[in-house]
């Protein structure tokens, strides 16, 4: 591959992140040779691994809680506080996937 397929893969394993979280970057990690688009797409992929395992997190506990307690304030509590926290590192991962998106295409990284 050129430089500049390996530039628009890249691009794509970025922005994937808003229409192919996870699925993209693991199909591109896995089945493109160059080491360039791998780091890339590597990095994608964990980075968008956070909010599952965040989501898939914040569910257990949740139920974990509300079967021992059955404290339903303390269980909207519990829920409001992870939903400002999903919310917030969602707001990082978007700027931050934005970011390197302009970076990538203006030849900084």
């Amino acid at each position: 591959m050129n430089l500049k397929n390996d530039k628009i893969l890249v691009i794509l394993s970025y922005a994937s992140h808003f229409f192919l979280p996870i699925i993209f970057p693991a199909i591109v990690w896995i089945f493109v040779k160059s080491e360039y688009v791998k780091k890339h797409a590597k990095t994608v992929l964990l980075v968008d691994l956070v909010p599952t395992v965040l989501n898939v997190l914040f569910l257990i506990i949740i139920g974990l809680y509300g079967f021992s307690t059955g404290d339903d304030s303390g269980i909207a509590f519990i829920a409001l506080f992870m939903l400002f926290v999903i919310v917030v590192v969602n707001v990082i991962i978007f700027i931050w996937i934005v970011v390197r998106i302009v970076k990538v295409a203006m030849n900084k990284i």
